[in-house]
């Protein structure tokens, strides 16, 4: 009986322990969401100052959140223009391809050289050019701007787990 009333009472004690405020981006109309919470990388554009800030998500209000770098900097959610939103797997696969396009092409000339061949070839260019191309346009859709004039829209929500 002791253990069944010590783990109901650590069960409420961690729940309100977990409970904390959410930065939530969202599209009006649509169910594309986006979450924010104290400690994630933020990078967002303040639109009054048009200053572009990037750093951790320090602290979340109900009107207010801070971002630092070295020191926290209090943003209101008015000012915020927009906040960009970072994609993992086209930043990594565009790294990947863009080594392996530089790697093909450093290989190709090595084996033209030893083979006594033509050092630079147009499908040495057409190859190791079309990756890189890809690893660019791949590095460049890694990230979406979410502007708050253009149908997005920042909420804060205090959730708590009871």
């Amino acid at each position: 009986m002791k253990k069944i009333l010590l783990l109901l009472v650590f069960y409420f004690v961690a729940g309100f322990a977990i409970a904390q405020k959410t930065l939530m981006v969202e599209k009006i109309g649509s169910s594309r969401k986006y979450f924010y919470h104290a400690g994630d990388y933020l990078k967002l554009r303040v639109s009054h100052q048009d200053t572009l800030l990037k750093g951790k998500l320090w602290s979340i209000s109900d009107s207010v959140i801070s971002v630092a770098e070295l020191r926290p900097f209090d943003v209101r959610l008015s000012d915020i223009g927009s906040i960009y939103k970072k994609f993992a797997f086209p930043k990594k696969f565009g790294r990947i391809v863009g080594v392996g396009g530089v790697a093909i092409f450093a290989i190709i000339a090595f084996n033209h050289l030893i083979n006594n061949e033509q050092v630079f070839t147009p499908d040495m260019f057409i190859i190791t050019g079309s990756m890189l191309g890809a690893s660019l346009i791949s590095w460049s859709l890694s990230e979406k701007r979410c502007r708050t004039d253009k149908g997005w829209k920042l909420k804060v929500l205090d959730i708590q787990i009871n």
